[in-house]
This record gives structure tokens, C-alpha cells and sequence, in this order.
């Protein structure tokens, strides 16, 4: 491996900070990356599902895509992998380079090891390495060492990421639709309208899975990739490594100008020699402290109980401890200083007391008080107790029986410059005689959308048409102030409901 190319800084880092290097490398090549990955994976989407139109199975294209995703996640591997040498390749470059690596270990990632938790670090030592069988498994036993949990975490954090994305897109486009348009429940909706339009249904949910997948599973296979990298630095010393390469480059580029010091050397004049040849060549100096003092007494004794101690399972051995701490540990409390006035700091302090507990009497005589106030309050009998606005109207205080011919009554508070109360009118009889039509007991509570809804349900389009529009004309009304030409309201007053026998 040519360490010397490599754009990544190399140092031994935490498992999550390696998280964020892999978000980093994917946000650097993310034009490489993506197309590169669509140009591979909508084919295959596209054949998966028309694999399963054929069939009769529409769910199958959806099971297929999820299926395929360790063959996917070749695609994103292949252009990082050239990435961190600077060399981000194409996606036809990619699509080419498939062939050059094995496809043994995405059969195995597509049968048993599919469910394996640990596939993004598996990935690039199987595909990137290029090890035998035996050697394989015994450098994987090595490298997943102490990083399982991260793995799998990030395996489960991206799934559920993934999840997110499918959810928020069927949400927000539930926000879109009008409330009147709306299921009344989710069984419903599953019970009516998925089960009438099914494969259209399915089609539109394994084509979001699929978009919500080619976001989240790219940064996926990166972070297993940083993972893979730095778990090999920090066994490898890869940042050791590197650091002696680039010592031993800058040495070699020096080596001309040793040539030419060692030739001036050569060049000095022969007398210069001699007289250094003849001086006194010193005694060589003691290298230990066994040259100098002798070997210790006792050696073997003091060797023999190091052992000894050693041997000692509280001494020997390594163990690693986990405990929880804080992340931002707070400082150690100052010692508080003695107050300067010791006598008036407590009656300050006794005042501030008395207070506070005079203030909680007064609040506990003020609910006293207001229980004490309210306790003869008169509860209404049940059938003293108010009507309520009918079907939601706030407009109209109080229900009263509609005017036997409903149209003139509407047309004479229209002209007498009463619109609002001709609209409110004319909806209400609208709503009566709508719900009469329907056979329907009252709702007192129902709103514009749930008539709006029920209006559906009259066999007569003309009259359901009719029904709409009045309520539609009350809402821009009631709500926008927004108020219909006398030409329409003439054309809702002619015919029913406004005329109860007319037509529609």
C-alpha cells in the first residue's frame, strides 16, 4: 500500500471520531459516489420491480432491492477506497472495476452473513485485502476486537435512519392532503384505498424506500471504511509508518550534499591525517553500570521475588475497567469564604425566610379563599345545560327551526346587507337537509370537512355538488371574509337544498 498518497490524515482515533472522518470522506466525493451508485443500483431497482409485475408479486421488487444491498455496497466502497489516494474514479471507471474484485464474499454477504451486523467493517477487509479463507478469518478475529459495539451501532443507527426517511415523507405528504380528502383512520385507509389501488400503492412506497436507502446507505459503507482504517492504523501503526517513510525521503534528498562532504573530507591534506591519526585514542567509556560498579550482590534473589510479584494476580496481567463519568466534568467547588459581617448575613437571612413562608400563607389563603367563593356555584341539571352551536357554527348562538321556505329568508338577509347571517343560514339548512337526505342523527359537534365528507355520500351528483359548494362559500366567508356575487348566490338559492321539493 502506498502510504505516502494517502489524503487521510493517519492517526489512531476513537471509534466515533472515525464515524465522522467517514461523513467527511463521503461529503468530499459525493458526486462520485452518488452517481456512480445511481448508475449501478436504478437498473437493478427498475428490473426488481418489473421482476415482480411480471409475477403477479409487486412487494417482491421492495423485498429484492433490501436484499441486494451488500451487492450495492461495492459501488460507494470502490470510489473511496481510490478516493483517500486522491484519485476519485468515475462511475464507469467504477462499473468496470467490479470485475477486478472477487465475488465470493457478496454471494456470502447475500446469503448467510446478510443479517450480520458487522457488514461495514467486513466489507473492505474482504474486498480491499484479497487474504485467503484461513488468513481472513484470523485477521477479522483481530480487527473487530473491542469495536463491536460501534459496528453494530452504526449498523441499527443507519437502519433506523433509513426508517426516518421512509416515515417523514408519508407524513409530510399526508400534511398536503385536504382534511376532507383524509382517511378517518389508518385502518381504514389500509382496509379501503390500499387494498383498491395496491400495486400502485406498493410501487410508491418501494420507490421511497429505495430513494431513502441511496441516502443513508453510502454513508454507511464510509463509515464503515474510516472504521477499517483506523482500526489498521492503530494495529498496524500506520501513523509510525508513514512518519519513517517520510524521514527516510527527506534523508535520501540529502544525500548529495553528504557526497559532498565526504569528498572534502577525502580532499584534506595527508599531514592533517597523521597528525590525527596520533593522538591519543581515549579508553572506551563504561556503557552500564555493571562495567562500572560490578554486578550487583543478590541479583539472582531480587530477579526471583520481581518474578514472584509479578506472578501475583493483583500485580500481573492486564484488565480493562469501564465506569461512566461525566463528559464535562465540573470544577471542584471553591472553599467558601468566612463573610465579613457574620451577624448580618443571618438576619438578612432569617428576614428573607420569613418572607418566603408568609408569601406561601398568602398563597394558601388565596385558594381558600376562591374555593370558598365558588363552592355555591349552581351546577345546570343536564337538561338546563346550554345548546351548543350546531355543526360547529360559532356564529349562530343558539339553534332555532328552520324558516319554511329557506331561500327567501337566505335572499332577504343577503339584500338586507346581512350577509354572514345568510350564509350561516343557508349552510345550516344546507346541512339539515342534507343530513335528512342521509338519514343521519344529528352531529353537534361535526365540522365544514366532515360534511364535506358526507356530501360523498349522496347518490345525486348535482345535489352532492351543490352541498359543496355551499359549504365552500360558507368557509371562504367564515374564514377569509371572502364573500360570493350576487349572481352565486342566486345560483345556490335555485334548487335544492335552499328549496327543499325543487331539484337539484
Amino acid at each position: 500500500m502506498e502510504l505516502e498518497r494517502i489524503s487521510v490524515v493517519l492517526r489512531p482515533r476513537a471509534p466515533r471520531e472515525a464515524l465522522d472522518l467517514g461523513a467527511a470522506l463521503l461529503r468530499a466525493n459525493a458526486a462520485a459516489v452518488w452517481s456512480a451508485w445511481f448508475a449501478f443500483t436504478l437498473p437493478v431497482f427498475v428490473l426488481c420491480n418489473a421482476l415482480g409485475l411480471l409475477l403477479g408479486l409487486p412487494w417482491l421488487g421492495l423485498v429484492l432491492v433490501w436484499w441486494l444491498k451488500p451487492l450495492f455496497d461495492r459501488v460507494p466502497l470502490y470510489v473511496l477506497s481510490r478516493a483517500v489516494f486522491d484519485r476519485a474514479p468515475g462511475w464507469r471507471e467504477t462499473l468496470r472495476g467490479q470485475r477486478q474484485w472477487s465475488w465470493r464474499s457478496t454471494l456470502a454477504g447475500l446469503s448467510w452473513l446478510r443479517i450480520d451486523s458487522s457488514r461495514a467493517l467486513r466489507l473492505p477487509l474482504e474486498l480491499l485485502e484479497g487474504a485467503p479463507r484461513q488468513q481472513r478469518a484470523a485477521r477479522w478475529k483481530v480487527l473487530r476486537r473491542r469495536i463491536t459495539g460501534e459496528t453494530s451501532l452504526l449498523t441499527y443507527g443507519c437502519l433506523q435512519f433509513e426508517l426516518v426517511l421512509f416515515l417523514s415523507f408519508w407524513l409530510f405528504a399526508l400534511l398536503l392532503i385536504p382534511h376532507e380528502w383524509r382517511p378517518e383512520s389508518l385502518a381504514s385507509f389500509f382496509r379501503d384505498d390500499v387494498h383498491v389501488a395496491a400495486t400502485p400503492w406498493i410501487l410508491a412506497g418501494a420507490t421511497v424506500a429505495y430513494l431513502a436507502m441511496s441516502a443513508i446507505e453510502p454513508l454507511y459503507v464510509a463509515c464503515g471504511f474510516a472504521l477499517y482504517l483506523n482500526r489498521r492504523t492503530q494495529l498496524e501503526a500506520w501513523d509510525i509508518d508513514l512518519a519513517f517513510r517520510r524521514l527516510r525521503a527527506r534523508l535520501q534528498g540529502l544525500g548529495k550534499l553528504l557526497g559532498v562532504l565526504l569528498l572534502c573530507a577525502s580532499a584534506l591534506p595527508l599531514s592533517v591525517r597523521a597528525a590525527t591519526a596520533s593522538v591519543d585514542v581515549p579508553k572506551p567509556v563504561a556503557s552500564n553500570l555493571d562495567q562500572v560498579f560490578g554486578p550487583p550482590a543478590g541479583a539472582d534473589r531480587f530477579a526471583a521475588a520481581a518474578a514472584e510479584v509479578y506472578r501475583d494476580p493483583r500485580f500481573g496481567g492486564e484488565r480493562t475497567v469501564r465506569r461512566w463519568s461525566f463528559k464535562y466534568a465540573s470544577e471542584p467547588a471553591a472553599r467558601a469564604q468566612p463573610l465579613a459581617f457574620p451577624l448580618l448575613a443571618r438576619v438578612l437571612a432569617a428576614v428573607f425566610k420569613g418572607l418566603l413562608w408568609l408569601g406561601l400563607i398568602g398563597a394558601v389563603g388565596a385558594l381558600a379563599w376562591f374555593a370558598w367563593r365558588w363552592r355555591g356555584r349552581r351546577v345546570p341539571a343536564a337538561d338546563e345545560t346550554a345548546p351548543a352551536p350546531l355543526h360547529g357554527l360559532a356564529s349562530v348562538e343558539a339553534p332555532s327551526p328552520l324558516p319554511a321556505d329557506l331561500a327567501a329568508a337566505t335572499r332577504a338577509l343577503w339584500q338586507g346587507q346581512r350577509r354572514r347571517e345568510a350564509l350561516a343560514l343557508l349552510y345550516r339548512g344546507s346541512v339539515e337537509r342534507t343530513a335528512q337526505l342521509l338519514q343521519l342523527p344529528p352531529a353537534v359537534g361535526a365540522t365544514e370537512a366532515d360534511w364535506l365528507r358526507q356530501a360523498a355520500a349522496i347518490a345525486d351528483t348535482e345535489r352532492a355538488q351543490r352541498v359543496v359548494a355551499i359549504v365552500r362559500a360558507w368557509q371562504f366567508a367564515a374564514y377569509a371574509g371572502r364573500y360570493p356575487d350576487d349572481a352565486a348566490i342566486e345560483r345556490l338559492l335555485n334548487g335544492w337544498p335552499a328549496q327543499a321539493g325543487a331539484s337539484a
